[in-house]
């Protein structure tokens, strides 16, 4: 990878009112500081039901976690709701570990609801 490649990305998209938020690779400090301020800014303009799927996500560490943790409070700031599709074990024990998995309503997958529109 060169320098000027990140190790993450985010894609974002609306499916009939739910915000898809779908963070890829490596959620560390620099994920923390280039992405912060716009997700805190696009959670509550857009809906008050966010999915933040974790299935691409490769790595986590503490500023990852604090990225998860933002997106929590502005939604909750809004009155919004919150799921977490769960990642990949290893990155889904990082967040047990430090106990805060159980602070996010977690789902297996996307809905199907979500799915079937999303993947067209």
């Amino acid at each position: 990878m060169s320098t000027d490649e990140l190790a993450f990305s985010v894609r974002t998209r609306t499916v009939g009112g739910t915000l898809i938020i779908e963070l890829r690779g490596e959620l560390d400090i620099l994920a923390y500081h280039e992405c912060a301020a716009s997700l805190r800014e696009l959670t509550p303009r857009d809906a008050l039901d966010v999915v933040l799927d974790l299935r691409p996500v490769t790595f986590l560490d503490a500023s990852g976690i604090r990225l998860l943790l933002t997106v929590r409070d502005e939604v909750a700031r809004h009155g919004g709701r919150l799921r977490l599709v769960r990642a990949v074990p290893r990155v889904w024990q990082v967040l047990r570990i430090v106990r805060v998995d159980s602070v996010f309503t977690s789902i297996d997958d996307l809905p199907p609801s979500l799915t079937e529109i999303a993947a067209a």
